[in-house]
């Protein structure tokens, strides 16, 4: 697994600091696609766990740069 992107965001929340930091990271697969994937920790630990994005989402933490074509669903 290969980590080709992140973005990092932070948001309000109810915990104790009052804000949750979410990270997306593109992940190239084996045949030279990718998909991303968010969740609230470490890079690895996103790519490893969290949730699939649909390319659409994807696009919009990666700024419209991605290919449809090579988004793996």
């Amino acid at each position: 697994m290969k980590i080709i992107g992140a973005n990092k965001r932070s948001y309000p929340s109810q915990t104790r600091d009052g804000r949750v930091d979410i990270t997306v990271v593109l992940v190239e697969g084996t045949i030279g696609d990718y998909s991303a994937y968010c969740g609230s920790g470490d890079e690895e630990f996103v790519a490893r766990h969290g949730n699939k994005l649909s390319f659409n989402e994807a696009q919009a933490h990666f700024y419209n740069s991605l290919e449809r074509e090579k988004y793996r669903s």
